[in-house]
């Protein structure tokens, strides 16, 4: 197969939530109606026992490390770091698979959409593009694994009790391990490959809405105007309606999504620089180190640029509804009084509708927007202070 024709496979939307599915499987954790053949199902159990396997390794590093603290503190906090990061992965692949039936009822709703009347805005060049990208990430730890025998031992050490059974339980983990980083971070890239394909789907939608409010005066020739009119607020006010419903449905998932990414970030962002400042580690984990702290802190920055944009959106539509051509075109006479009565009505409410936000938060305490990642920032910067405080304590 030609470069060329690879790159047009995997940028031509076959399915908007492709990419997604496609990530879920890969660590094992949700198989999703379309994907249920016999040869798939087989991949899917393999993924979940490795994963499994993989996780329970780690549990067992974890306590050892955490036993001979006193002995090691360096590699204790290292292992608890590491080991955090996978219980964080976990934690918000669960997030996914509790609000699974939430989620799947808006990959319908947006697939019906979308197989309606397609967008043309590149939504899915940017989720596929931002899905390898943060898949290579797995491709480069094998990349710095064979040539840095320093973190071949720091992330890949064999536990003591592994070695206990000798050379074919060594082998055996090895050879499970070996892929260690990249089945992670497809776990990891799962969920924002969730958010994105579930932003970007919302605010494609919303962006037909609001195109379709923009032509709500336009009539027909040869058609009653407030006949048409009428048939246009109904159509475009029931498709609104139906967004806000599916985004309400929603709003659960998404409530403790960002709560679980916001501020395992700020635990993270802030331990992660306190390694690194505190010189507590290698030269290469603090490369791997770094880099893993750069992709939360622009995870969490897209995250709230999303739900800007969904905001955005969303206001616009009353600006559109305002720019209409309310005096020419609503003429009020007594024979249409009930018409202009009804479809003026109707556009204020949708009007005073979207000049509110969307109400998208993060746990329910403050909604997510440019503003809370400032925020995140600063929370960051508090914890990494009373951690360094805690040290010259010490």
């Amino acid at each position: 197969m030609s470069l060329k024709k690879l790159y047009r496979t995997v940028y031509t939307e076959q399915d908007f939530f492709g990419p997604f599915e496609l990530l879920l499987i890969l660590p094992g954790f949700h198989l999703a109606r379309g994907w249920q053949s016999l040869r798939v199902r087989l991949v899917f159990r393999v993924m979940r026992a490795v994963q499994l396997f993989t996780y329970l390794l780690w549990i067992d590093r974890f306590v050892l490390a955490l036993w001979n603290a006193s002995v090691e503190p360096e590699k204790a906090l290292h292992y608890s770091n590491t080991f955090g990061v996978l219980s964080m992965m976990l934690a918000r692949m669960l997030v996914f698979k509790w609000y699974m039936a939430d989620v799947e009822r808006l990959q319908k709703y947006i697939r019906r959409q979308r197989a309606a009347a397609p967008p043309t805005t590149g939504s899915y060049r940017k989720i596929v593009t931002i899905a390898i990208i943060f898949q290579l990430i797995g491709l480069f730890d094998r990349v710095v694994f064979g040539f840095s025998s320093t973190y071949r031992r720091e992330l890949y050490e064999m536990p003591a009790i592994v070695s206990s059974f000798g050379w074919l339980a060594e082998l055996l983990v090895h050879v499970l391990s070996f892929d260690f980083a990249w089945r992670w971070a497809a776990a990891y890239n799962t969920s924002l490959t969730g958010m994105n394909s579930i932003m970007l789907g919302l605010s494609d939608e919303l962006a037909e809405i609001a195109q379709e409010y923009q032509y709500l005066m336009v009539v027909e020739p040869g058609i009653d105007f407030w006949t048409q009119l009428e048939r246009n607020i109904r159509c475009t006010v029931r498709r609104h309606e139906q967004f806000l419903q599916q985004l309400d449905h929603l709003k659960p998932f998404l409530r403790t999504t960002f709560l679980l990414m916001f501020y395992s970030a700020a635990i993270f962002l802030a331990i992660g620089i306190f390694i690194i400042s505190a010189n507590g580690t290698s030269f290469t984990y603090y490369m791997m180190l770094s880099g893993f702290l750069v992709t939360l802190l622009l995870e969490c920055y897209w995250c709230c640029q999303l739900v800007d944009r969904l905001n955005d959106e969303h206001y616009r539509i009353g600006e559109l509804l305002y720019g209409l051509e309310w005096p020419e075109r609503l003429c009020y006479s007594a024979h249409d009084a009930h018409h202009y009565r009804q479809a003026r009505s109707s556009l204020l409410i949708m009007m005073s509708l979207s000049q509110k936000s969307l109400g998208i938060t993060c746990g329910g305490m403050f909604e997510m927007s440019s503003e809370a990642f400032a925020n995140l920032v600063k929370l960051t910067y508090t914890m990494l202070m009373f951690l360094r405080d805690t040290q010259h304590t010490n």
